[in-house]
């Protein structure tokens, strides 16, 4: 006979997706969430290994919807075979060769490929996977940093708006460097640390709660590496305090910008001594390297 599983899907914006979960987990065996970047909605999804109450699913989920506020998500009931659900995962996230890094999900248990710098990200709770044009942009500059920085050390880096802390980790392991990395997001920072932990490094990345530059371990400390996956808007709106928190001669890794949105990023940053040395285009996404002057006076 073969066996099979109950599975339970909807969809919803991707900031409501813990409790919605959380109301599952009583009337299922597993309950999972996914968010992509780009993409403003998560998916749900739970599994049981006998038929669950459809009716007190469906009075559940609405019940939570409603003191929410929100729209009620449809619920689909599907009867499935069972499968090789690691080997499944795997396929739908394979890993990334990203310059010198190797991005790739907590299921990935092959060895990691010569020279390469692991960074296991699971395509879980907390944007930053490496598949979106924008954080692939900003790994493409922090391999390529490099050749850059020759003449001048990289001792200290902020990611603003860590999500899953891929770039923070990538700095850490790349340089053996103290890293702040802080999100609006208390998820976000929580899944940041956990990621930290499980690559290795948490004893070099620091995960703040903050909005923007505010924070008290912040406020009055300087980087040599400020990266920056966020949008338009908020780059813009933050360039000064950026430009405060950068030291001389220290670089600014900017992305979550459209092709369209560089230039007022780029006027943005400008007022504030830094200039643009590179850009990076993934598709319809740009990511920007600025470098501040060593001198005050230029």
């Amino acid at each position: 006979m073969v066996p099979f599983l109950y599975q339970i899907t909807l969809s919803v914006l991707h900031e409501y997706a813990p409790a919605f979960a959380e109301c599952l987990e009583p009337h299922l065996d597993s309950v999972s969430w996914t968010a992509r970047e780009g993409v403003s909605t998560a998916k749900i999804i739970g599994f049981s290994n006998k038929e669950p109450n459809k009716d007190a699913i469906n009075m559940t989920i609405l019940y939570t919807a409603e003191a929410m506020g929100v729209q009620t998500p449809r619920v689909k009931l599907s009867k499935i075979q069972e499968r090789n659900w690691v080997l499944d995962n795997i396929k739908q996230f394979p890993p990334l060769k990203i310059g010198r890094f190797f991005v790739h999900g907590n299921e990935f248990n092959q060895p990691i490929p010569y020279a390469q710098i692991a960074l296991c990200i699971p395509a879980a709770a907390a944007f930053g996977t490496g598949d979106h044009g924008s954080t692939n942009g900003c790994l493409v500059a922090l391999d390529k940093m490099d050749s850059m920085i020759r003449s001048r050390p990289i001792n200290s880096a902020l990611d603003m708006g860590c999500g899953s802390g891929i770039l923070a980790i990538a700095m850490a392991k790349r340089w053996h460097i103290p890293v702040v990395a802080t999100d609006i997001d208390p998820i976000s920072t929580k899944v940041c640390s956990a990621n930290a932990k499980a690559n290795g490094v948490a004893n070099f990345v620091q995960s703040l709660c903050a909005s923007g530059y505010k924070h008290r371990e912040i406020i009055s400390r300087k980087f040599d590496v400020i990266a920056s996956n966020i949008l338009a808007q908020p780059l813009t709106r933050l360039a000064k305090d950026l430009g405060y928190h950068l030291n001389l001669g220290g670089w600014a890794i900017l992305s979550g910008l459209l092709i369209s949105d560089t230039n007022r990023v780029i006027s943005a940053h400008a007022s504030q001594g830094l200039r643009l040395f590179n850009r990076i285009t993934i598709g319809d996404w740009q990511t920007l390297v600025l470098r501040k002057s060593n001198s005050i006076n230029k």
